[in-house]
């Protein structure tokens, strides 16, 4: 089987969903497929990571089907939508001015399609750039939390290769960074469509989120880490919590320099290469689909390892090493891929 031939058994398998939703589910893989493709995968690593069409239909199916109750419960009156449209403000120039003299402890980020980025810095700061002109910011503040709702879409349509180059830059997702000069209690971002970058913030906890888009960050300092994304790489660097959470459904995980007590980290089709994690800890890494790759700079003092691997290899240079005491335990497991464990 190839990729296009996978797409179209895909297709086919999604009849029963209503065409939006079905345009949009083949819309994703095939910008996922190309995504991967550029960054280097093969189409047979592709393949085998992606599995049975009918399978991955079934899953799109189930969730389409338990959401739908869900949306009809949670859903808000008119009237009290409303409201809330109302109290939000549209971001302007003398944004920064308005809120030098408010505290907030709280900083939460709502995107669209829009490559989000945060970053520690002197003052606060914030630039916005739409490439459609049609994007735009809000915010509201309550309770010493900032909020700020980014909407809008890329949605550019073309008819031939001349008017797609005229209009290739409007295809840019918009692009909104953020200054933030000193410690919170907690970080959220939402993205629905693209990436999410922070560098060098502190907070007591971090909760990051993408549906489609990868999540990249370094230098964050913070007790509880969180970051989550449907479709897209995971990657933390240089960092330092108690707990670190990382989950993708379509995606790599990587962590490097990452302290923690705890770990769990766990994605659905992708790779995991971890390096110079700590050593003694309690850590779950699990791929269902592709591999595990760890790197211990020091050998564990008090930490159990155990490895599995339910189709590929494991290979594991610390299968002889002797611990103290077993105070933490360490789980590297993969169903359909190798796992592997080097010392350096």
């Amino acid at each position: 089987m190839l990729l296009n031939e996978f797409i179209t058994e895909l297709e086919k398998e999604l009849k029963v969903l209503p065409e939006p939703r079905r345009k949009e589910i083949i819309e994703d893989f095939k910008m996922q497929i190309q995504k991967a493709m550029e960054l280097g995968d093969t189409e047979e690593y592709l393949l085998k990571i992606l599995g049975d069409p009918r399978k991955v239909a079934e899953k799109f199916i189930a969730d389409e089907i338990i959401q739908k109750p869900e949306e009809e419960i949670t859903a808000e009156p008119a009237e009290i939508k409303e409201e809330k449209v109302k109290s939000r403000q549209a971001v302007t120039g003398n944004f920064a001015s308005e809120l030098k003299d408010i505290n907030i402890s709280q900083l939460t980020i709502n995107g669209e399609t829009a490559e989000i980025k945060v970053e520690s810095g002197k003052k606060f700061g914030i630039k916005f750039l739409s490439y459609t002109h049609k994007g735009k910011l809000e915010y509201e503040i309550n309770n010493n939390q900032l909020t700020i709702h980014h909407s809008g879409t890329n949605d550019v349509k073309f008819n031939t290769i001349i008017d797609f180059m005229k209009k290739r830059k409007q295809l840019k997702k918009d692009e909104l960074v953020i200054i933030w000069p000193h410690k919170l209690d907690m970080i959220t971002i939402d993205n629905k469509d693209g990436k999410v970058t922070i560098n060098d913030i502190e907070a007591e906890e971090f909760r990051i989120k993408t549906k489609e888009g990868g999540i990249y960050t370094a230098g964050l300092t913070g007790n509880y880490g969180e970051f989550t994304s449907s479709m897209g790489t995971l990657k933390v660097e240089s960092s330092d919590f108690r707990n670190l959470y990382m989950e993708t459904e379509m995606g790599r995980i990587v962590a490097g320099g990452v302290k923690a007590e705890r770990y769990h980290l766990i994605t659905e089709l992708g790779k995991i290469s971890l390096d110079n994690l700590t050593p003694d800890s309690d850590l779950k890494a699990l791929s269902k689909m592709g591999s595990v790759n760890v790197n211990y700079r020091s050998e564990p003092r008090f930490t159990k390892i155990v490895t599995r691997a339910n189709v590929g290899k494991v290979k594991n240079a610390l299968e002889n090493n002797k611990i103290a005491e077993q105070l933490y335990r360490a789980e590297y497991m993969s169903e359909m891929g190798s796992v592997k464990i080097t010392l350096s």
